[in-house]
């Protein structure tokens, strides 16, 4: 009785098993079809979208060199009128600053000049000479590296806090 039942399981296995091969067989060969077809079907969209943009820009590409040339020959007239008034101010600011920025050539002397007493007061603390601070003398430029402080005492006087040379910048009043 055994071997009736296992005949009747092998034969129902088998007939499962080759539908289940036969169903993915046929699912696999529909969605590979499937696949072909949308690959068709995309490489026409993209042929349609291209043919689509060129015959737009084909079309708009006269409408806009159009427009352009009219914007170029409204604003073309302005264009050379303002540059024409351009020049013209120009020439105008040349003939009244001219004097006066020739007249203001010499005031960077005038300056250094007058505030001649400020820096040589200023300048002496900020290079550490405490004893130059106000002395006519002060030179305080840097050359190679080492710092001229003045002719009498190139490096700086001796004495930190004093100076035998000191000359004050500030003007003397009068003796009365």
């Amino acid at each position: 009785m055994d071997d009736w039942s296992k005949q009747l399981f092998d034969a129902f296995d088998n007939t499962i098993h080759s539908f289940t091969q036969q169903l993915s067989e046929d699912t696999e060969r529909w969605l590979d079809e499937l696949t072909e077809q949308l690959a068709h079907a995309s490489d026409a969209l993209v042929q349609t979208t291209d043919q689509w943009a060129d015959q737009v820009q084909e079309a708009i590409d006269p409408e806009i060199d159009r427009i352009v040339d009219e914007l170029n020959n409204a604003v073309g007239p302005f264009r050379f009128t303002l540059n024409v008034q351009i020049d013209e101010v120009v020439d105008q600011l040349d003939e009244i600053l001219g004097p006066l920025v020739t007249g203001l050539s010499g005031i960077d002397q005038w300056f250094e000049a007058v505030s001649s007493p400020i820096n040589s007061t200023v300048e002496p603390l900020l290079q550490n000479y405490p004893a130059c601070v106000g002395c006519r003398n002060f030179y305080g430029q840097s050359f190679g590296g080492n710092t001229l402080v003045c002719a009498m005492h190139p490096f700086g006087p001796e004495a930190e806090h004093q100076c035998p040379d000191w000359d004050s910048v500030w003007p003397q009043p009068p003796n009365p």
